[in-house]
């Protein structure tokens, strides 16, 4: 029943494994990770997942976290690493740093006048992402939002279409901290979304 939510939950950075219990609403979420990051950093990205998927607060006494030194060493193939994101003054376009697969790709993207800079970012990164690693599928971005008492959270939704016209959809779900960086954070959460799914995109 709630297979969608593990999915997303597992996508998020740090988390290795994750189980959800309950029957028609959650009782509790165990979850397996890495010491890369805190626990309650990772107990809020949980609260955010489950608050976007079933429009539930969940309690968080009801999500325990155990941490293990490092993941499996499959996990760190085909991971793509976000330096900097920045856009140059009064201009749509964004510059892009970053590596994949240890190539370091450097990056000036131009949006829309008019479109928003999470936007612009958001849509920086898929470009990149799909001119330099071979995708089996589209990627596109369905919602960009901020969540949280100041926006401190930003979340990003995309949309994964494989197989044509009538193939499979997939609804990917990242979030990132904006901490005064709101491109940067947009492309962390784009990344966050993302980095799982490349072993079977490449």
């Amino acid at each position: 029943m709630f297979d969608k939510i593990e999915k997303e939950i597992e996508e998020l950075d740090g988390v290795i494994s994750c189980k959800v219990t309950g029957k028609d609403e959650i009782d509790e979420i165990h979850i397996v990770a890495s010491k890369s990051r805190k626990p309650k950093r990772i107990v809020r990205d949980i609260e955010t997942i489950t608050l976007v998927n079933v429009d539930e607060k969940i309690d968080h006494k009801k999500i325990s976290i155990a941490q293990i030194n490092n993941g499996s060493p499959d996990q760190a193939k085909n991971r793509v690493e976000l330096i900097s994101i920045y856009k140059e003054n009064n201009s749509p376009t964004c510059h892009f740093k970053l590596k994949i697969n240890d190539n370091l790709i450097e990056e000036d993207i131009q949006g829309e006048t008019e479109a928003e800079l999470k936007f612009i970012a958001a849509e920086g990164i898929l470009r990149i992402l799909e001119r330099y690693i071979n995708f089996k599928g589209k990627l596109r971005i369905e919602n960009i939002f901020t969540t949280g008492l100041n926006d401190e959270l930003i979340i990003v939704q995309i949309i994964l279409h494989q197989g044509g016209k009538f193939g499979n959809q997939q609804r990917l779900v990242g979030a990132s901290y904006v901490d005064h960086n709101l491109p940067l954070a947009t492309g962390k959460a784009c990344l966050k979304t993302l980095n799982r799914q490349f072993s079977n995109l490449i």
